[in-house]
């Protein structure tokens, strides 16, 4: 029996050692005479592994493209997209399969060395992108140019309070402005071999092509909830500008109402008139809305937040009614409203959310922070 499971297991462990191998890279720095990055710790070893990955990709158009839509969606309140998103999005690709699976691996050691943060991508100009969306109606995210991007590690410890961010910065580029980073590109997709262009600043950063390679510093996503801690809300993303309010009808006046477990109101609140151009392209936008401080003994265990859009009529008042579920209690609230105004829906905000979940209603989305 042994002869015959020989050959089968020297099979086994070349297909091994063939998979090791496919998900391996090795990243080298061609220095010449250009400064060196800081290698300070593991974690620097990793997110360089994960630039050289994230810059073979970016030679391509298409995912530079796919890179700009996630970041203007700004899922995660900033304009980013979180490595594992570039996972799901193409592992299934064969062409892509060997890099996605070095990701996997890369940010399966990084996520606990930064306290289970994600990995990701920060894309500085996309901010700027959007804002010319907004003074041009007529522009569209498929007809931007973007160029091969330079990459720069997120600043740590060091390299923030270092002089212009590298080791040897100060020999080189003697006029390199404050906080100035090492960007970096690669010499061939795949080849592991990355080298110094330039120093890259926050100006620089937010008018041309910079992937900051880092992880998310939202130090409230693993955060909860605290017996009397404030509460914020006021915090939407439109999905649907036009089935919310025709342009034709020019700003939107959006209006809060939100109910404790115990059916009382805690907060109505009318926002006014708001510019369109705050809620173009689904971006995030925080109107600013203190709602209170949340102690489950007066407020319960949740509250419902209900969204309306304000466009006027006669008096007119509506019952609201929210069934019994999952053993919760039913209730029922009553809102007088003009007789032309649009509920665009409710949804229970439990206090043992996290402050990433995201609620979603109709033509619009809503957060918390706390």
């Amino acid at each position: 029996m042994s002869k015959n499971l020989k050959p089968l297991s020297i099979a086994v462990l070349l297909a091994g050692l063939l998979t090791n191998c496919q998900n391996e890279m090795h990243v080298v720095q061609k220095t010449d005479n250009n400064p060196l990055e800081i290698v300070n710790s593991p974690l620097r070893e990793l997110q360089l592994k994960v630039m050289v990955e994230v810059l073979s990709l970016a030679k391509e158009q298409q995912f530079r493209q796919f890179v700009l839509e996630e970041c203007l969606k700004q899922k995660h309140g900033d304009y980013n997209v979180y490595i594992r998103d570039i996972i799901a999005k193409y592992k299934d690709q064969e062409e892509y399969k060997a890099p996605m699976q070095r990701l996997e691996a890369l940010i399966r050691q990084i996520r606990p060395l930064v306290h289970y943060n994600e990995p990701l991508i920060f894309y500085p100009r996309a901010e700027t992108i959007e804002e010319s969306m907004v003074e041009n109606s007529t522009a569209r995210v498929s007809e931007v140019v973007t160029t091969e991007p330079l990459a720069v590690l997120q600043a740590d410890a060091i390299t923030a309070g270092a002089d212009a961010g590298g080791r040897t910065s100060s020999d080189y580029f003697p006029d390199t402005p404050p906080l100035a980073l090492n960007g970096y590109m690669i010499q061939s997709p795949y080849s592991g071999v990355w080298f110094f262009v330039q120093k890259v600043d926050e100006e620089y950063a937010w008018e041309n092509d910079i992937y900051v390679i880092g992880t998310d510093e939202n130090v409230e996503q693993n955060s909860a909830r605290v017996n009397g801690g404030a509460e914020y809300g006021g915090i939407i993303q439109v999905t649907d500008l036009n089935s919310i309010e025709h342009w034709t009808s020019g700003k939107l006046e959006f209006k809060v109402i939100i109910c404790s477990a115990n059916n009382v109101e805690i907060s109505n609140r009318d926002f006014g008139k708001l510019k369109r151009k705050n809620f173009r392209n689904q971006v995030w936008h925080e109107i600013g809305h203190s709602v209170g401080n949340w102690n489950p003994i007066n407020w319960g265990n949740y509250t419902i937040e209900n969204w309306w859009e304000r466009d006027g009529g006669g008096t007119s008042s509506t019952t609201v009614s929210v069934p019994s579920s999952n053993g919760l209690p039913a209730l029922s609230y009553t809102v007088n409203h003009g007789s032309d105004d649009n509920n665009f829906g409710l949804s229970m905000v439990q206090f043992t959310d996290p402050a990433t979940q995201v609620y979603q209603i109709s033509f619009m989305n809503f957060k918390r922070r706390f």
